[in-house]
């Protein structure tokens, strides 16, 4: 079954020309942007896109692709914005730093159920670390335990 972030990644590449352009319009990383091109790319049986050095150029398969989802992802973007669930007051944000597959296998089905405001930043340990210590991050999620004074390490999961 297609992942439908892959369809709206997509849509974001071919609308901007660039996997970073795609990664900022849609706030993830462009490392998270390369696999879901790489996992359409692999589902559907094409290359959607040919790479040059400064842009991303849509094949002839690509440009059918774009044609038949870009008025459905507007009409769900719209359905989304329409039916969010509104709140009298601000809902709170957080900001996590993890890796990408972390991501994808202990929290991404969990955001829509969380009231509270998620901002995920994609990384390597040293740098969320650093974002950590500069206010950037309110929290980090890591398989390393490192020797930071003044962090709590809480393990959530572990593996046998």
């Amino acid at each position: 079954m297609v992942n439908l972030e892959w369809f709206r990644t997509f849509k974001a590449i071919y609308e901007t020309g660039t996997l970073t352009g795609a990664a900022e319009a849609l706030y993830v990383s462009q490392p998270g942007v390369s696999l879901h091109l790489s996992s359409l790319e692999s589902y559907v049986g094409y290359k959607l896109f040919d790479r040059t050095s400064r842009k991303m150029v849509s094949t002839e398969r690509g440009k059918i692709l774009y044609n038949y989802i870009q008025e459905s992802l507007c009409k769900l973007e719209e359905a989304e914005r329409h039916f969010h669930k509104t709140a009298e007051k601000e809902k709170p944000t957080i900001s996590i730093g993890m890796c990408f597959e972390t991501f994808q296998f202990t929290l991404e089905s969990y955001l829509p159920t969380l009231d509270f405001n998620v901002i995920i930043k994609f990384g390597d340990y040293p740098q969320m670390l650093s974002d950590l210590d500069n206010g950037i991050l309110d929290l980090i999620i890591t398989p390393q335990k490192g020797d930071y004074k003044g962090l709590v390490y809480t393990p959530f999961l572990r593996r046998e």
